[in-house]
């Protein structure tokens, strides 16, 4: 009995239903028994609202798994170029999170439980002005960004 050949592993993109990507993937992921299957990894991108992307050897091979999933669109599998899936892997500073006007707690270093309302934002040095919610008169504090968590976003 011969084997085929092994393809080099893919990214292919499956339309969802809008909101049922963590359940689509959970099902693909129940249905692989073996890593023999030729399906690799399964990716949902908080960015990418109604697609699943599988890493799989073939097109066959992600149609078969997907299958009678009810949330799967019966539109083609469309093939996906690694790069274009990378762009959205990569984590941002929390520099870059950050805006004017955002409530904030600061989560480590000496000023850990401090909250208040950030004044400024300094991207080139990473680091933001608080003006602390509870002091008795404007009190600016300079923190780097890494130590902040954002609790309600400024409103627009």
């Amino acid at each position: 009995m011969s084997e085929q050949p092994i393809q080099k592993p893919r990214f292919f993109m499956v339309k969802v239903t809008a909101g049922q990507e963590r359940n689509v993937a959970r099902i693909i992921e129940g249905r692989i028994t073996s890593p023999r299957e030729g399906i690799y990894s399964i990716l949902v991108l908080p960015g990418s609202k109604g697609y699943v992307f599988i890493e799989a050897e073939s097109k066959e091979r992600v149609s078969l798994i997907t299958q009678g999933i009810r949330h799967v669109k019966a539109r083609a599998i469309m093939p996906v170029k690694k790069e274009e899936l990378m762009v959205h892997l990569l984590e941002k500073p929390a520099v870059e999170m950050l805006a004017v006007g955002d409530f904030v707690e600061i989560i480590s270093g000496p000023f850990q439980g401090i909250s208040g309302k950030v004044i400024r934002v300094d991207k080139p040095k990473n680091e933001v002005t608080i003006e602390p919610a509870d002091a008795a008169f404007p009190l600016p504090i300079s923190v780097p960004a890494d130590q902040v968590r954002v609790v309600k976003q400024r409103e627009v």
